[in-house]
């Protein structure tokens, strides 16, 4: 038995219920990432694991936030950040770069989490991002 089998789960869950999109073609890294956001309270989409997956996937749902890694099948993202945000969609970018200044500059203040993910900086970023009403 670990010791967060031994926490009590509190009903409080800021995430709870949030559709979230997660794009990772990476398949392990894929299945923790929607294993945490599950654990966090999120319905998660995904894991898709092209940009041309991502388009196609927030044209026509609904969503409450995404998490994205940078790079999907040898393509960046970047190219299509605009749209998702003009969309009013909120992102998470994910990536195995530390250094920012490898970002284009105007995605370099957005949202991010590096690889290997830290559950609990996930969490807290996920919660300032997706949980918070006054960004809804």
């Amino acid at each position: 038995m670990s010791l967060s089998d031994q926490v009590p789960k509190t009903s409080k869950k800021p995430l709870a219920g949030r559709r979230i999109l997660l794009a990772e073609d990476e398949a392990l890294i894929a299945l923790e990432l929607e294993r945490m956001l599950h654990d966090f309270g999120c319905d998660v989409v995904g894991p898709l694991a092209s940009v041309d997956e991502v388009l196609e996937s927030v044209q026509r749902g609904r969503f409450d936030g995404a998490l994205i890694d940078v790079n999907l099948r040898g393509r960046q993202i970047f190219e299509i950040l605009p749209v998702l945000q003009k969309l009013g969609l909120r992102l998470i970018i994910t990536s195995g770069y530390d250094d920012v200044t490898l970002f284009p500059p105007a995605f370099r203040g957005m949202p991010r989490v590096t690889k290997p993910f830290d559950e609990r900086e996930l969490r807290q970023v996920c919660e300032r991002v997706f949980a918070n009403p006054a960004m809804r």
